[in-house]
């Protein structure tokens, strides 16, 4: 995923994110605990979350780049061990990273709404 963000190709990055996010979902509902691990399957969303942000910010339309950041973070957090203090501090950061977003993201479509409504 992060080879194809930096090659460029951010929608074939997305849509390899939420394939890998929902196979390992199904392996995990299938009890097919050695599919993946959970520290990497924090590290995978955690990853995508903050590409979708910058992605978010660098586009006009980026709102669902944005929410979808949001979900990750969320499916993350439901697999991550309290106890390793590093993942905790990296989910804690692109959460913050997601609130900025979203507040940029807020702000730059309210002036583009006074913009247009004026």
């Amino acid at each position: 995923m992060r080879l194809f963000s930096v090659s460029g190709d951010t929608e074939l990055a997305k849509r390899t994110l939420r394939l890998y996010a929902q196979v390992v979902s199904k392996a995990r509902e299938a009890e097919a605990d050695d599919f993946d691990t959970d520290r990497h399957w924090v590290e995978t969303l955690i990853d995508g979350a903050r590409m979708l942000c910058r992605l978010a910010i660098s586009r006009s339309d980026g709102i669902d780049d944005a929410n979808e950041a949001g979900e990750m973070i969320a499916n993350a957090k439901t697999r991550l061990d309290e106890d390793d203090k590093e993942m905790v501090a990296r989910v804690a950061l692109a959460e913050g990273v997601w609130y900025m977003t979203m507040a940029i993201i807020g702000n730059f479509l309210s002036s583009h709404l006074l913009l247009f409504c004026a």
